[in-house]
């Protein structure tokens, strides 16, 4: 008898064993249909391929023979591989390319073309389990003066060109000249310019973060002025790749102040209260850190008079011990060293009351020591400092504590020189001043300037800052649901809401405060969100998601699900009701899933793009740009070198320094930093960024993208006579299974991709007519 359990396992683990060695076969550079040879002599083969394939060091020349042809529209970058595969070392080597000519005179410029050697990576630790290590093509430098090329292997030359708006549709024919000591060839390329032109700004919106501080330190920038300029030169390669940066405000903050609240670092507790409506609570919850309530402005005091602080208090531990302090300021408000006045308190689960007198003559002692004198004569100002623990100089204790009813009374006629110590608010003193002059230089260049189509805001306030019990918005030491709150946050979003919108921004921003939370979470989120659409109602609200439980995209404008989670039936209910759907890339999963992976298919980054469109996404997101070190990771003064390790690491796990779990190579990194050696080269850096293999690949697919929305809009708005182009145009769009079935079964043949391509190019055109 046939055992059906056996014979299951059987079948499962040789399909497992096949897949496995399917990936392994085409996980790198997938077919490559698209790759065929030019010519060769005794000294060099020379072949060529499409720009969605990554030529391995050691890929077989191909065997066909056929001539470089590209085809684009206008304000579109196209591009192609030349490879070269000597046969002896060639050195001192140039690449040129000549003008673009059509017979009929039209020109388009040489100028307009990047050439870029396509260098290697060495994986040592590949990402995956279906990943393997070896050398892999990914940074793209400019193929600047000559160089070498090593027998033996190939090495690839990345052309990019550039087609200008007003170009002339048709052929057109250009020279590449190759020239090292002792050879040299040429090489023709035809290019077929389309009658229609890209858009300027993208259809597709997205977010790559990019942080100034990595850039400073890798570029060992000195000031300011150094960092914009070599910034700007990093905007301008977001720009050529058809990418937004999230943030404006990392250099361009809005800057606000808020008026009539007269303490800070902590938390104005409704929930624990003495008398009245409010406590001040004090959270330390670091053990990196002092936390303390400190009372903002400056007390007037007379040093020659006495001086009794009183207040009510409890903490949350039995017997936690915390302090009072008091520091001392001369005339000019110039603070006084080593004249600190204060106490360690035994704490109580209760309330309790506790005190200091100021002596004007006798110092306070213990065990015959002075632990503090009176004011010094110099002294014309004192301030009030809280903290639920005993600072120490590691600030390794943590605790909470609630103080109220704060008096700092003048003994001789006993007034009250701190009526704010009730910690009652009057909501009619609050205001909030906003100043964008910062901002708006920097929303001029990104969106005005160079068309970025999307920018990511992310108020502090919607997030739960230093109060103890919930997690809940804070503002400034009000919590979400108490009117001060709500009064503050209306004035700083309604305000940022209305000032977009006078100046034609309104709708490019995002608000992205929170990222994958928890489903704990969800009430947190829930009531942050509902008070951003309270009170400006037209601001946009962000999230992204990969946990599986609750909804939680019910409350944005904006889901952003990770691409494997995306749930292509249930996203077209939210579509539908005017909700867009993005999808964003990171560490998971790993193949054969879709993902932005050195070490993985080259067609991953287009495909992206493709699959955006089938299901109706309208925006894309990576955590990152250029994450070339993980601090908590490296030793103290040491950086990542991302040329010699491209491998990104997880700092969120608690591991020993020099230790980490791996993220994946390449994960969070799409461009280089052109220091190749940022240990030892302390050479300044005013260059821009080297982009990489993927973030190319990444821009045709974003170029594919605008080509679905064109085609798309011409169907919209076809003629009646236009029916027969109308019905070719949806089956166009409609891809079938050849191209992909899910984010985890798709092509990896760029040919089909390019194909499908051309035949929407070709309607496209077809409309135009």
């Amino acid at each position: 008898m046939i055992n059906i359990t056996k014979l299951t396992t059987f079948f499962n683990a040789t399909k497992r064993i096949l897949l496995f060695a399917f990936l392994l076969i085409n996980l790198h550079t997938g077919a490559n249909n698209q790759a065929f040879l030019i010519k060769a002599d005794d000294t060099c083969k020379i072949w060529w391929s499409g720009n969605t394939c990554k030529v391995m060091k050691d890929d077989p020349v191909p065997e066909t023979k056929k001539g470089v042809l590209i085809q684009a529209a206008r304000n579109e970058g196209e591009g192609f591989q030349l490879v070269l595969f000597p046969r002896t070392t060639l050195k001192e080597v140039t690449i040129s390319i000549s003008d673009f000519k059509q017979k009929s005179g039209n020109v388009i410029e040489s100028k307009g073309v990047a050439i870029r050697k396509v260098e290697y990576v060495h994986i040592t630790k590949p990402t995956g389990k279906f990943h393997v290590a070896g050398w892999y093509p990914d940074p793209l430098p400019l193929a600047e003066g000559s160089f070498s090329v090593d027998a033996g292997v190939n090495s690839p030359l990345w052309f990019t060109v550039k087609i200008p708006h007003e170009a002339a549709p048709g052929l057109y024919t250009a020279t590449v000249t190759i020239k090292s000591s002792g050879w040299g060839t040429t090489i023709p390329v035809r290019l077929e310019v389309w009658d229609f032109t890209l858009p300027d700004i993208p259809y597709m919106r997205s977010a790559f973060a990019l942080y100034s501080g990595v850039v400073r330190e890798y570029h060992h920038l000195d000031n300011n002025a150094e960092l914009n300029q070599v910034l700007d030169k990093y905007y301008a390669s977001f720009k050529e790749h058809r990418i937004s940066p999230m943030q404006i405000n990392d250099l361009y903050p809005i800057r606000k102040k808020v008026n009539g609240v007269w303490w800070n670092g902590g938390t104005f507790d409704p929930d624990t209260v003495f008398r009245g409506r409010y406590s001040y609570q004090v959270n330390d919850n670091s053990t990196g850190s002092n936390s303390s309530g400190q009372y903002k402005d400056l007390i007037k005091i007379d040093p020659s008079k006495p001086y009794l602080l009183k207040w009510w208090v409890k903490t949350l531990d039995k017997d936690k011990k915390y302090s009072v302090t008091v520091r001392c300021y001369r005339s000019d408000r110039s603070f006084i060293p080593w004249q600190l006045k204060g106490m360690l308190f035994e704490g109580s689960v209760g309330w309790r009351e506790d005190s200091i007198y100021i002596d004007p003559e006798n110092p306070a002692a213990i065990d015959e020591m002075v632990v503090f004198r009176p004011f010094p004569k110099e002294a014309a100002f004192a301030s009030v400092h809280l903290y639920p623990v005993i600072p120490d100089k590691q600030g390794g204790k943590t605790g909470v504590a609630w103080f109220d009813d704060f008096r700092f009374i003048e003994m001789d006629n006993y007034r009250n020189l701190l009526p704010e110590g009730s910690f009652e608010q009057n909501i009619n003193d609050l205001d909030v001043e906003m100043d964008f002059s910062d901002f708006d230089t920097g929303a001029r260049k990104h969106l005005d300037s160079l068309g970025f189509n999307a920018f990511c805001i992310g108020p502090p306030e919607l997030s739960y800052g230093p109060f103890w019990g919930r997690k809940v918005g804070w503002f400034d030491g009000f919590i979400n649901g108490t009117p001060e709150y709500k009064k503050l946050i209306t004035l700083y979003l309604k305000g940022f809401q209305d000032h977009l919108e006078k100046n034609g921004w309104l709708g490019k921003e995002y608000l992205y405060w929170i990222d994958e939370p928890k489903q704990e979470d969800y009430n947190f989120v829930r009531e942050s969100m509902e008070t951003i659409h309270e009170v400006a109602p037209r601001l946009k609200r962000f999230i992204t998601e990969n946990n599986p439980g609750p909804e939680i995209m019910d409350v944005t404008e904006i889901g952003c699900p990770v691409l494997a989670k995306f749930d292509p039936e249930k996203s077209k209910k939210w579509i539908g009701n005017g909700r867009e759907m993005w999808s964003y890339l990171m560490t998971w999963p790993k193949a054969p899933h879709v993902n932005l992976f050195i070490d993985s298919d080259a067609v991953n980054m287009r495909i992206w793009l493709w699959m955006s469109y089938q299901y109706g996404l309208t925006g894309i997101l990576v955590w990152n740009a250029a994450c070339w070190n993980t601090r908590e990771s490296t030793y103290p003064g040491e950086l990542q070198n991302y040329w010699e390790d491209p491998m990104s690491y997880n700092v969120a796990m608690e591991l020993p320094v020099g230790a980490a779990a791996e993220f994946g190579n390449g994960d969070g990194v799409l461009l280089y930093p052109p220091n190749r050696d940022p240990n030892h080269d302390k050479n300044k850096y005013l260059d821009g960024p080297v982009p990489s293999l993927r973030l190319e690949i990444l821009r045709e697919g974003l170029e594919d993208y605008d080509y679905m929305m064109l085609l798309e809009e011409k169907v919209k708005n076809a003629k009646p006579e236009q029916a027969k182009l109308v019905i070719k145009a949806r089956q166009a769009l409609s891809f079938s299974p050849e191209i992909f079935r899910d984010e985890s079964n798709y092509t990896k043949d760029a040919d089909i991709l390019m194909k499908k391509r051309k035949e929407i190019a070709r309607l496209i055109s077809a409309f135009n007519e």
